[in-house]
């Protein structure tokens, strides 16, 4: 049945069965144990690799909206190259290519001034990297974090706008609660984390044009590391659990879900969090290797298709019966939801860019590159959706290469077109592995009987840290604890001094 019913007209049902969230499937995906292509000759090194192209994906994003990017790696070891090759939703700006020439190169000297640090007796067998002190290439580590900052800064504004002020209210809950205690534990890291991460934010948004200072720019960085470090002590606290039972707390007998701490915190401290993978990246003697390769940069052309979903009521109507493989009377009612919802009109639908970037990656372009394997993982700034997680279950089944991303995020969105090369034995698989989901949730939901042999039914690590200083840290805290004071003691006190700023001179973003 499934080689008769396209796949899109699939993916725009699941898109109208899952209108109001996700679809439950698993947010983060296990690391695979034969990942090919790596860095070097050693798994437990190229999984370290996995948070460095999903952090060079991140930092890639400008937009405030509607902005993916996805990375792939090649390797030449023969003649020292790599290859990056990126693809978004749309085509690659020249802008963002430059970018990561250029953070890339300081990544390269950072590398180099590390390499100069390391111990002459440091043992290439050892697992951990060895330590260096946290001052050294300071003014190189403040530069990266600056260029990275400005990059991006559209896209912080916009986390800003949506997570800062309901966290500082829910810290402002929090300092009532315990009234007369002093805060303790991960509650305590909290603190800091929130108080350095506003410092921070306010002299980032200090001036229209972002025209900060040397001085000012070596402030923000070492308050974004310190708001990095401590909100990275909460949010492994029990694995991210004592974000949910401080959440539930607080929330108490309220109506409504308790405020999402953990992803608030996810998003504030995003930008510091990912330049910290890009210095562990540089620190890593197992890593250098690729930042001694001369890197090329190969930018993917965004894709889309025209597709024409049933164009009245009764083809909707017929479909549904196709695809269930049998009448009933909740067909007509969602024919007529499903027609109204898509109308007869033609679809211009995106190729997303990592299913873009697996076709550019299996396609002859009559260069060097041709005959280089890309290593299996493919960095992302966004977790994948639905659709496109399916798509690649259905391309890695093909009994080929495989490529993995991060994860999904759960969501069908429509409009969505597989890659032009979807045909065949490909878009049979994508069509029977989208039925088979929208099957079983037509069976959770009591529409159709269920079918006999049915069911129904965290982060990767980075390897060392690389924050900043002990000084820095503890100039961050005693900066924050003198602007609490200065604003009467009290959290409240001091968010009303400096959050009200913050959002009179951050644009409010809609999307």
């Amino acid at each position: 049945m499934a080689n008769e019913l396209d796949p899109h007209c699939l993916v725009a049902l699941m898109n109208y069965e899952f209108k109001s969230g996700q679809d439950g499937s698993a947010r983060r995906l296990d690391p695979p144990s034969h990942l090919t292509s790596g860095i070097v000759d050693h798994h437990g090194t190229n999984v370290r690799t996995f948070p460095i192209l999903d952090t060079l994906a991140h930092i890639s994003v400008s937009r405030p909206n509607s902005q993916v990017v996805a990375i792939a790696l090649q390797l030449k070891p023969d003649t020292k190259e790599i290859r990056l090759t990126i693809a978004e939703n749309q085509d690659v700006a020249d802008s963002l290519v430059n970018h990561l020439y250029n953070i890339w190169r300081k990544l390269q000297a950072l590398s180099d001034e590390y390499a100069g640090q390391r111990k002459a007796e440091w043992d290439g067998d050892e697992m951990l990297s060895p330590v260096i002190a946290s001052d050294v290439a300071r003014p190189l580590k403040i530069e990266i974090f600056r260029e990275i900052y400005k990059f991006s800064l559209e896209k912080q504004k916009k986390r800003v706008n949506k997570w800062l002020r309901a966290l500082c209210d829910f810290m402002e809950e929090l300092e009532k609660r315990r009234a007369g205690v002093a805060l303790e534990g991960f509650e305590w890291n909290l603190y800091n984390a929130v108080v350095a991460l506003v410092l921070a934010l306010k002299l980032v948004f200090k001036h229209s044009e972002n025209q900060l200072t040397d001085d000012e720019w070596e402030q923000v960085y070492w308050q974004s590391m310190t708001a990095n470090l401590e909100a990275k002590l909460v949010l492994a606290d029990r694995h991210g659990l004592g974000c949910d039972a401080l959440a539930q707390e607080l929330n108490g007998d309220r109506d409504g879900d308790p405020f999402q701490l953990r992803r608030a915190l996810e998003k504030l401290i995003s930008l510091p969090c990912h330049i910290e993978s890009l210095f562990g990246f540089a620190h890593s003697p197992r890593l250098r290797s690729a930042l001694q390769y001369h890197m090329t940069i190969c930018a993917v052309l965004g894709q889309a298709q025209i597709v024409i979903l049933p164009t009245s009521q009764e083809q909707w109507k017929s479909f549904l019966e196709a695809a269930c493989g049998q009448p009933g009377q909740w067909q007509e009612k969602d024919a007529r939801t499903l027609f109204q919802k898509f109308g007869s009109r033609e679809w211009k639908c995106p190729v997303h860019c990592e299913c873009g970037l697996i076709q550019y990656l299996q396609t002859k372009h009559c260069d060097s590159w041709d005959n280089v394997p890309a290593f299996s993982y493919i960095g992302v700034s966004k977790l994948s959706c639905s659709a496109c997680r399916v798509w690649i279950e259905a391309f890695n089944v093909l009994g080929g290469p495989k490529f993995y991303t991060r994860g999904s995020h759960g969501k069908w969105y429509w409009p969505w077109a597989m890659p032009t090369m979807g045909v065949g034995s490909l878009r049979e698989n994508m069509a029977g592995m989208v039925l088979d989901e929208y099957l079983t949730q037509l069976e959770k939901r009591g529409k159709i009987k269920k079918r006999a042999g049915s069911d129904s039914s965290g982060a990767i690590p980075s390897g060392a840290e690389h924050n900043i200083s002990d000084a820095d840290s503890q100039r961050a805290k005693a900066m924050g604890d003198a602007a609490v004071q200065d604003s009467g003691g009290t959290l409240s006190g001091f968010f009303s001094d400096n959050v009200q700023f913050l959002h009179a001179n951050v644009p409010r973003f809609v999307g």
